[in-house]
């Protein structure tokens, strides 16, 4: 088994166990912060830093082995073109959020079952098979990410974080990609930029609606942190 195989086949046990839905689609926020985030595969996979979590998220979205199918479309040719750059820009995936994956039939008959799944949903851990040095890592039910970050920020006396959503807009014609400077095509709307598949809308804090910019980590108007600026 491949370490992607892996690293789906996890996901997908997961999925099983939080929702007995492995059918319906996933978002990637939902993978980053709920269903198997950095800190989950950590324990459970020995992916020793971030980036290599973050290049395996990266890989499923570029449909990789065919383990998942990615809407809309400009996603997984953004996955794609960001992993076939010499340095990939992995900041990338935050632009990614919104993305939905759905395991394919032949993943979920190859992988269903290949790890095992909690007896119930109220089980706080199990145990994956043993690793290649025989270490056998519990995995714990983590906590949705609403709940945690406001029971965090409630305990700093900040505000409550909030998830950064976009609004589409049109571009100037013949403006360029903010990602790669390129020219973006004329008289229409341009989501994604058709040379480097960067979204091109305009983010806005998902808490209070106000628009804000990709690289702030706060909203101006009402102060929430802003989870993917």
């Amino acid at each position: 088994m491949t370490d992607l195989e892996r690293f789906a086949a996890t996901l997908l046990a997961q999925w099983r166990a939080d929702d007995q839905r492995a059918a319906q689609p996933i978002t990637v926020a939902a993978v980053l912060d709920h269903l198997l985030p950095y800190r989950t595969a950590r324990r459970v996979l020995g992916i020793d830093v971030s980036e290599d979590y973050e290049a395996l998220v990266l890989r499923l979205i570029a449909e990789e082995g065919r383990l998942m199918t990615v809407q809309p479309v400009g996603a997984a040719e953004m996955a794609r073109s960001t992993m076939a750059s010499k340095l990939p820009d992995l900041s990338n995936l935050d632009l990614l959020r919104s993305a939905t994956l759905e395991f394919t039939e032949d993943t979920v008959a190859r992988l269903d079952g290949v790890l095992p799944m909690p007896a119930s949903r109220d089980e706080t851990k199990w145990a994956p098979p043993p690793r290649p040095d025989s270490e056998v890592i519990p995995l714990p039910v983590t906590p949705r990410p609403a709940d945690e970050g406001a029971a965090k920020a409630a305990a700093a006396g900040e505000a409550p974080p909030a998830f950064l959503t976009t609004v589409e807009f049109t571009p100037p014609a013949g403006g360029p990609c903010w990602s790669c400077g390129e020219g973006l095509p004329s008289g229409r709307q341009v989501k994604f930029c058709p040379f480097c598949g960067a979204d091109q809308r305009q983010p806005k804090c998902g808490a209070c609606g106000e628009a804000v910019e990709r690289a702030w980590r706060h909203c101006p108007e009402c102060g929430g942190r802003l989870w993917g600026a």
